[in-house]
């Protein structure tokens, strides 16, 4: 009778040895699975982050491309302004020249 309840006692703890095993496998299993998905989106994220600080990056460089070729164009525009005010100038001398003679000028 107590060889009965010894093998009785050692089949129930094996099974039981055998489920927490098999709990233990599962988990690291899982634990396995969450750190490959985590150490994936971790890698999504940087590399969105990354094109992300490279897209700024271009659309920054296009805008100061922009407003170089905007100063650029403004600083044309008075330097013509400038020569056609000094013509002008020079033409209002002469016309003062011509209509009161030279010593008007």
């Amino acid at each position: 009778m107590m060889d009965g309840t010894l093998w009785a006692e050692v089949a129930k703890n094996g099974i039981f040895a055998v489920a927490a095993a098999v709990i233990a496998w599962t988990l690291w299993k899982e634990m396995r699975r969450m750190s490959d998905e985590a150490r994936a989106r971790e890698e999504r994220i940087s590399t969105e982050a990354k094109t992300e600080r490279e897209r700024m990056h271009s659309e920054a460089i296009a805008r100061e491309d922009r407003l170089m070729k905007l100063a650029e164009g403004l600083t044309d525009r008075f330097e013509a302004l400038a020569g056609q005010y000094e013509n002008l100038a020079l033409d209002v001398r002469d016309i003062k020249t011509i209509v009161h003679g030279k010593d008007a000028a």
